[in-house]
């Protein structure tokens, strides 16, 4: 009877421990990389654009998990960057950038750094073997005339605890060397985005609004990119990957 007991408990103690730990990660964000109608080649129905804020901070964007009542944690967070210039396209990443950062926040918030790696020249891993970045090996992006490469940042591990529902903010950002012969002058940091109607891929959370954040992480507005630098409205492209956070139960007593 006791081992019957003991048996009996031991499976109530396991099975309240794997509803306290959630599902396993999943892509629940997908506002990829655009499937279509890529560069200079597809004229007035391109979908893709670079933006950067240069010297002033970064640009920015939101998305939503899941529905209002629900608790998520946010596991991985992956967005793109196009470094490049028509002088210059780098081999690797840690040629243009001293740094890469992934900042998060609220609906109505500034963003806060919650993940950042260091990056040698002639690298392209980081400090922090949680980000991760690689070459993405898609199109190359049509910079008037010069193709350059598309990287992708894979901040991992976040373990952030968000609500459900709600919209989240955040940026990747990269600290620019200095451009040789420009007075000191920086690399600017260009995040990948598209238009969402023309890139033929999923765009979850896609409304054609940019957000721009000071390099402190200072919310200081928004754009639409029609008319302010382009022909149409863009999304910063990211895939999220989180679980749900279910409730802990209380421990089965033994007793």
């Amino acid at each position: 009877m006791q081992a019957k007991n003991l048996f009996a408990t031991s499976t109530l103690l396991f099975t309240l421990a794997a509803w306290a730990a959630g599902a396993p990660p999943a892509l629940v964000v997908d506002r990829g990389l655009p499937q279509a109608n890529l560069n200079n080649d597809a004229g007035a129905i391109r979908s893709n654009v670079r933006w950067s804020w240069y010297d002033h901070g970064f640009v920015g964007d939101d998305f939503t998990i899941g529905a209002p009542g629900e608790s998520w944690v946010i596991d991985g967070i992956r967005t793109w960057a196009v470094p490049g210039n028509p002088l210059a396209d780098p081999q690797h990443l840690g040629d243009f950038y001293q740094d890469v950062r992934l900042y998060f926040g609220g609906s109505q918030d500034g963003l806060t750094p919650v993940a950042s790696g260091l990056l040698d020249a002639g690298e392209d891993q980081t400090s922090n073997p949680n980000v991760q970045i690689s070459q993405t090996g898609a199109t190359p992006y049509d910079n008037f005339g010069a193709n350059l490469k598309v990287w992708q940042i894979d901040f991992q591990h976040l373990n952030l605890a968000v609500a459900g529902g709600a919209k989240h903010r955040f940026g990747a950002w990269g600290m620019g060397r200095a451009i040789p012969g420009r007075d000191g002058k920086t690399y600017p940091w260009f995040n990948h985005a598209s238009n969402a109607s023309l890139s033929e891929a999923a765009e979850d959370g896609a409304d054609g609004t940019l957000l721009m954040f000071d390099a402190a992480g200072r919310y200081e507005g928004s754009f639409n990119a029609d008319g302010a630098g382009w022909d149409k409205p863009a999304d910063i492209n990211v895939q999220v990957f989180a679980h749900r956070a279910e409730p802990t139960a209380p421990k089965a007593s033994t007793n």
